[in-house]
């Protein structure tokens, strides 16, 4: 009975962590990149920030997938460059196109080393591809 009863729950907490998003008015569509930004959030206690986007134009959003295009963001308050966080064992953590396929209609997702929590929530950041920046987002 227990063990129903502690299942339940579980699949309560779940359904409800599996509804939350940001907000449809939080989206910015950069149509320059392909791509609409979900949300850009503050993660990890603030070290990380968790960038997540949807592709509309593959062609366009081929140069932001490419592994071998350097992508960042740059802290327009503190002028810092944050880059993509980098684990020794998985490497870069980001999505990139496998086999130079791109699919639209589907999420993907960046996230960038925030060491010393130098941005904040409600900070303006500007996402770069290989140094070329593109309009303005702001950390939620």
């Amino acid at each position: 009975m227990r063990i129903g009863v502690m299942a339940a729950a579980v699949l309560v907490v779940l359904a409800g962590c599996a509804g939350q998003r940001s907000a449809p008015g939080g989206e910015v569509a950069l149509p320059e990149q392909g791509i609409v930004v979900r949300a850009l959030r503050l993660s990890a206690h603030g070290y990380i920030l968790d960038l997540r986007y949807r592709v509309t134009d593959a062609e366009k959003a081929a140069r932001l997938l490419d592994a071998h295009n350097k992508v960042e963001l740059l802290d327009l308050t503190h002028g810092a460059k944050l880059g993509v966080a980098e684990s020794p064992v998985i490497g870069a953590m980001r999505q990139t196109a496998r086999n130079r396929t791109v699919y639209t209609d589907r999420d993907y997702f960046v996230l960038f080393a925030n060491p010393g929590r130098a941005v904040r929530a409600g900070d303006s950041v500007r996402l770069a591809v290989n140094g070329l920046a593109v309009a303005p987002l702001t950390v939620n």
